[in-house]
């Protein structure tokens, strides 16, 4: 699927901005953002990015570099969460990304989950340095993004207090689609357009009660949540609007009654909410796909690759990119795929 990523969706609405035209977006906290990343874009200071997961904290970031004076020069995402060798690695991995950084933009994700030896090296990097450390100040610009209130963090003594304050120069929030009534039908309508017209079908609006249920749904995987369920309306879509019927999958969470919102306590980003995704199961013989049935005959074609979207349905926790990009089926077929097999309702 080559339709516009959500970078670039974000880097054409600073540009519109810039020359004084409309911009894919029209609600009021998504103009707030594009205007702050306006903003950090044209300099070389720090920013940081809170959002809850899901929300496109890089995908702004990439956006701020592709429209700053260093764009052309290397982007270059930190990960340190989960990678192997644990505190040592995720500074060595600082080191080397700083330095392909270079004249560039360093993107240090979740930057609340650095080891302590990893934020007092981008403290160094940042010139906020100790009299005793003789660590040359990075050219790399540096964006970090954050699920969790960091200020917090630092109360707790998790998080280093000058670290904190040198990345809140520029700070910008990713409000979660819940908390502003109408952000999520904007990006759908954002969405709608997009995919219609890369997938050549004739949809060009979503229904009162679409529009309805998009607005009462919690959507607690963010953007990414919405952006699936969009191209899957899309993609199954059999008129010019799409209708409740093209969002089974939201509907039946909805349950035909009203929404009610997850408890989001204080101010915290942290973790994602428990239904974020479906849970993976435990499966027998993980990865294995029999070729023969049960009476000892082979299998059909048909069988055999229902068997494999259900795992991979499982395996990618109903991540519609990962599982399309690993069967090597686009995803308007996968989801045509699920829809003959009855499985709507599991993708998430």
């Amino acid at each position: 699927m080559s339709l516009m990523p959500l970078h670039e969706i974000l880097a054409h609405d600073i540009r519109s901005l810039r020359r004084g035209e409309p911009g894919h977006v029209r609600h009021p906290e998504s103009l707030r953002a594009i205007r702050l990343a306006d903003k950090a874009a044209r300099g070389a200071l720090p920013v940081l990015i809170a959002a809850e997961p899901g929300s496109g904290a890089t995908a702004l970031a990439r956006a701020i570099h592709m429209t700053g004076p260093r764009k052309g020069r290397p982007f270059v995402i930190l990960r340190c969460d989960g990678a192997p060798g644990g505190a040592e690695a995720c500074d060595a991995a600082l080191e080397k990304g700083l330095r392909e950084a270079r004249g560039g933009t360093l993107c240090v994700e979740d930057a609340e989950r650095l080891p302590a030896a990893a934020q007092a090296r981008l403290r160094d990097a940042l010139g906020v340095r100790e009299q005793t450390r003789r660590v040359p100040r990075s050219d790399a610009r540096i964006v970090a993004t954050t699920g969790a209130a960091l200020d917090e963090e630092v109360r707790r003594g998790r998080f280093r207090e000058d670290l904190y304050y040198r990345l809140q120069i520029q700070p910008i929030v990713l409000r979660p689609l819940r908390a502003e009534p109408g952000l999520a039908a904007d990006w759908a309508r954002v969405f709608m357009r997009l995919f219609a017209r890369e997938e050549g079908r004739p949809v060009a609006e979503l229904t009162p009660e679409a529009l309805d249920l998009l607005r009462r749904y919690d959507w607690p995987g963010n953007l990414r949540q919405l952006e699936n369920a969009v191209f899957r309306a899309v993609a199954l879509a059999e008129g010019p609007a799409l209708t409740p019927a093209e969002f089974p999958q939201i509907a039946a969470r909805a349950g035909g009654g009203p929404l009610p919102l997850s408890p989001r306590p204080g101010r915290t980003f942290a973790s994602p909410p428990p239904d974020a995704a479906p849970p993976r199961q435990d499966l027998r013989d993980p990865g294995t796909l029999s070729l023969v049935g049960e009476g000892g005959e082979l299998r059909t074609l048909a069988e055999l690759e229902a068997e494999a979207i259900r795992f991979a349905l499982t395996h990618y926790s109903g991540r519609m990119s990962a599982i399309s990009r690993r069967l090597g089926i686009g995803r308007s077929t996968l989801y045509r795929k699920l829809k003959e097999l009855g499985l709507d309702h599991e993708a998430a």
